[in-house]
């Protein structure tokens, strides 16, 4: 999961630079058939405090906790995912969270 709340210098020059470093880093990731799925998230959403406190809007959440968007990779173990994850350009803006896929019992999966 990527943390934050966008780079620092936005220029459009920049910002294409940052785009471009990207692309190639997640295009190695498919040479290597690393990279499974991964999608930017809009800025648009609701936090929920409890079931009757909705946040939409306001300095509630810090930037850092803005998930911004999810890369879903093929990896042997936590250690080796935290490897791919530290080569990603986005490392040097925001931050990355790197958890595993739960592999727990099928009676806690969704049904099909």
């Amino acid at each position: 999961m990527i943390h934050g709340s966008g780079y620092k210098d936005e220029s459009p020059k920049m910002l294409k630079k940052h785009m471009e470093r990207y692309i190639n880093w997640m295009n190695s990731l498919v040479k290597q058939e690393k990279f499974v799925k991964g999608h930017r998230l809009d800025d648009s959403g609701h936090y929920l405090m409890d079931k009757d406190t909705v946040i939409s809007d306001g300095p509630f959440l810090e930037p850092k906790e803005i998930i911004g968007g999810y890369i879903i990779i093929k990896a042997e173990n936590l250690e080796n995912a935290t490897k791919i994850a530290q080569q990603c350009p986005l490392i040097d803006e925001f931050q990355i969270s790197i958890r595993p896929m739960y592999k727990g019992p099928n009676e806690h999966e969704f049904p099909k």
